[in-house]
């Protein structure tokens, strides 16, 4: 962007040079001539330096709408018109006839201005008013140009011409390659056709010396060789922009940023393709060891919940045991108590047979008792019928389920319990020693103190 404005400041300078030398002759000139009277000559040169002045102030404008900063599109609009009716105002100021050349400027001009005022300010908005106020300068001053040449008649059937051609063409968007001869008259006889003498206008006066046509010509051709060249970096301006702005180029310069930022991405992704393995190696042995840790722990938990159910099962079954081995020890511990006293029955009795033994003096012996008999007898077969229950109960016992657990558990109970009577036994008489011990301690220090007490207070003499 900066480059393009340094080239159209160069320009700029360029055309105003070349319209102030142009001006310079020109006025040179025109101290020779009658001022009432133009000459197709000096009329060449007035719009040859219009011409000049037409793309300086163009240029400007272009200035002014770019310090909008306007979207692209925009610029690439105003851009394309700006140069191409700068390039169109220079060929038309060297044109071999310089009177239709007034009229074909008139008309761009205020076609310009009516063109950027009623189709161009609603699409584009702010950026259209540096070219309207320009294109109202070069209107003023084009018709300022013309005012001396043109009747007052002549004038109003032009801008009746642009302004119906206008009216029938509101679409138009352009205006650079229109001109006069395009715009047809209403008028019945019209004012703006060439007269006998050869001209369109009475004040100007045509050329007759071949001298001087030759010089005009060679001005023409001096004209256009210097400025045309001046618009060839607009041109590259706007074929770049509608290069630019093409589909298919469009296209390519997505597909190639897409490829840059694609391109860019790729290189993020190596950039962080190390971290980011790290990173996933990390979590990849992080989880497992969660996973690994979740798996232990629920072995661990339903290892230790089956031991429990286990043991609480166990334990269930020693109580059901413990509830039937109960009654079987009661049983087994009256059985007992029978026994003992069925033997002690026994024994009484064997010694009541015992009829051949010697008897002690001084002993006298009882007579045999029947009652005796009979009644050791009914103990002896009570003693009987519950031995013989206590067998069938310990039978049931033994041929319950679970029996072969249950006997070394009632063996082992057993056991414990005899040692554990003998324990409590001998505890006892180590404790009935002691005692014993302590007693006789305590006897010995009281007989002791009382023959202390007695020696104390008696001396040698024995109590009264």
């Amino acid at each position: 962007m900066p480059h393009h404005r340094k080239n159209r400041s160069l320009c700029l300078a360029l055309v105003v040079a070349i319209s102030m030398a142009s001006a310079a002759g020109y006025a040179a000139k025109k101290k020779t001539v009658d001022p009432n009277i133009f000459t197709e000559a000096d009329l060449q040169l007035e719009l040859m330096s219009y011409g000049d002045r037409y793309a300086a102030v163009l240029a400007q404008a272009l200035d002014d709408v770019e310090r909008l900063e306007p979207p692209p599109e925009t610029r690439r609009a105003v851009l394309g018109d700006l140069v191409f009716s700068a390039a169109a105002a220079f060929t038309i100021a060297a044109d071999a006839d310089p009177q239709l050349a007034l009229l074909d400027l008139l008309v761009m001009t205020t076609l310009g201005r009516m063109v950027y005022e009623d189709y161009w300010r609603p699409r584009l908005g702010d950026a259209t008013e540096p070219v309207i106020t320009a294109f109202t300068k070069l209107e003023a001053d084009i018709w300022n140009v013309a005012a001396p040449i043109l009747s007052n008649e002549q004038q109003d059937e032009v801008r009746e011409r642009i302004e119906t051609f206008r009216e029938s063409n509101p679409e138009l968007s352009t205006f650079s390659h229109l001109r006069f001869a395009d715009f047809p008259s209403k008028r019945a006889s019209s004012t703006l056709q060439k007269q006998k003498g050869g001209g369109i206008f009475g004040s100007v006066r045509g050329v007759t010396e071949q001298v001087e046509q030759t010089r005009i010509l060679a001005e023409r051709a001096m004209y256009l060789s210097t400025r045309l060249p001046l618009l060839t970096g607009g041109f590259a301006d706007i074929w770049v922009s509608r290069l630019s702005f093409n589909p298919a180029i469009e296209e390519l310069r997505q597909d190639v940023r897409t490829f840059a930022e694609v391109s860019d991405r790729l290189a993020s992704v190596a950039e962080q393709l190390p971290e980011t393995i790290r990173a996933e190696r990390q979590a990849a042995i992080e989880q497992a060891a969660g996973e690994a840790s979740t798996l232990r722990d629920d072995a661990v938990r339903q290892v230790f919940a089956g031991l429990a159910e286990e043991r609480r099962a166990i334990l269930q079954q020693l109580i059901e045991e413990e509830q039937r081995l109960g009654g079987l020890v009661s049983e087994l511990r009256q059985t007992l108590t029978e026994a003992n006293t069925l033997t002690t029955s026994v024994d009484a009795l064997a010694q009541r047979f015992d009829i051949g033994a010697p008897t002690e003096p001084g002993v006298v012996e009882e007579p045999f008792d029947i009652e005796d008999y009979r009644a050791t007898l009914i103990d002896a077969r009570t003693m009987i019928t519950e031995a013989n229950g206590l067998v069938h109960t310990t039978n049931e016992l033994l041929n319950s389920p679970g029996a072969d657990r249950l006997v070394p558990s009632l063996v082992e109970a057993i056991n414990e319990a005899g040692q554990t009577s003998e324990g409590l036994i001998n505890h006892t008489v180590i404790r009935a020693a002691f005692l014993i011990i302590f007693f006789l301690i305590g006897l010995v220090i009281a007989r002791l103190c009382s023959k202390w007490l007695e020696l104390r207070f008696f001396g040698d003499k024995a109590p009264a």
